[in-house]
């Protein structure tokens, strides 16, 4: 059988989770696939190697709507594809090639905040087009039971359509000893010797004014600690600069701006004291597991997927709780063996999510859609 994929999310490079995961599905399927083929379709070349059994189908960037609806389906057609899977939410409507979709989330629909400020015409497209999307899926992937819950709330899907794949903790995530690497990572940054990590963007419902507020409650007490924000400073990270300054922290906050892979986040992660997450809506949640990975203990939300994600491997909070979470923190840092027994428990949680084996599981999943089909 030929597959086909919507290859758009790396073709200027694998930058997202999407994209990586999508990069990884290629990878694992070219090393051990002997039966069926791929046709990767996308805007432009992608400039990564493939094996025999993959090739590229390059249709010409238009706008979104008229590629996803109008050549897509062409294209699909002229080459003969068996199974479409596409990594987004969107598939072509148009098509009579059955077809598997990915829904990571619906925090745009689920989260009141967002829910609220989308607009007239924004709530119609995704009552209409996103469930004729779901609709239109042989198969549903999503990355969470929470996610699953929503898909199955807002747009009416039947639970047995949907499959749940966590998303993938990739290999670099794992305790850094290297003196050098580290020194490097602490240099370049400029990090404190002790401090408090959160790592991520600062949009709203990532509520880092709340973590802001309780370390506020516990820095005078632990003087010798700092708390490292290391997220892109876009519009939401100026206001929690803003919010820093307001408080009078900015002596004892640090902001890296964006981390990315040449910047060896396995690095800060591991040199980190303590990793907190206090979110208020995820589809997954990386982070705290990333954290875990590498050694490190987490406190997290109690919202949403993070408890199915971090389990009982971190200390759970209510995000909106100040208190609690600055206790949480504080009980971590006052007791070297409460820190050691969730690091055990951390590395033992994050080992169950290895990109190895979330690929294997997608892989699997989309060759027996294809064989059932046949």
């Amino acid at each position: 059988m030929i597959i086909g994929v919507d290859a758009r999310e790396i073709q200027n490079g694998a930058v997202t989770g999407i994209g990586r995961s999508l990069a990884n599905f290629i990878k694992y399927f070219g090393e051990n696939e002997s039966v069926h083929q791929l046709v990767l379709f996308s805007e432009r070349g992608i400039s990564q190697n493939f094996s025999d059994n993959t090739s590229q189908v390059i249709i010409n960037g238009v706008p979104a709507i008229i590629w996803d609806q109008l050549k897509l389906p062409s294209a699909l057609k002229a080459n003969n594809i068996d199974l479409f899977y596409s990594p987004y939410y969107k598939v072509p409507l148009l098509s009579r090639v059955p077809m598997v979709n990915q829904i990571l989330d619906l925090m745009y629909l689920a989260f009141p905040p967002y829910s609220n400020r989308l607009g007239f015409w924004k709530r119609l497209y995704y009552a209409t087009f996103g469930k004729a999307y779901s609709k239109k899926a042989l198969n549903i992937i999503t990355d969470s039971e929470h996610a699953k819950s929503d898909i199955i709330k807002y747009w009416n899907v039947r639970p047995e359509k949907i499959q749940v794949i966590p998303l993938g903790l990739a290999n670099r995530y794992k305790p850094v000893q290297d003196p050098d690497l580290l020194n490097k990572v602490k240099i370049k940054l400029g990090l404190p010797e002790r401090y408090i990590l959160y790592l991520g963007n600062f949009k709203p419902h990532k509520n880092i004014n709340s973590l802001v507020h309780a370390f506020k409650k516990i820095a005078q007490r632990f003087s010798d600690y700092k708390l490292v924000l290391a997220g892109p400073l876009d519009e939401h990270g100026q206001v929690i600069q803003k919010l820093v300054s307001d408080l009078k922290l900015t002596p004892r906050v640090l902001f890296t701006d964006t981390i990315k892979e040449k910047d060896n986040p396995e690095a800060l992660l591991s040199m980190a004291e303590v990793f907190v997450f206090p979110t208020l809506y995820e589809g997954f949640g990386l982070p705290p597991l990333e954290a875990m990975a590498c050694g490190t203990p987490v406190v997290a939300s109690n919202l949403t997927s993070v408890p199915e994600v971090v389990g009982d491997a971190g200390v759970s909070v209510d995000p909106l709780d100040i208190n609690q979470i600055s206790q949480a923190i504080a009980g971590l840092i006052e007791s070297p063996a409460r820190r050691k027994t969730y690091t055990e428990y951390g590395l033992e949680r994050a080992s169950q999510f290895r990109e190895k084996d979330t690929t294997a599981r997608l892989y699997n999943l989309i060759i027996s859609i294809a064989e059932k089909i046949q």
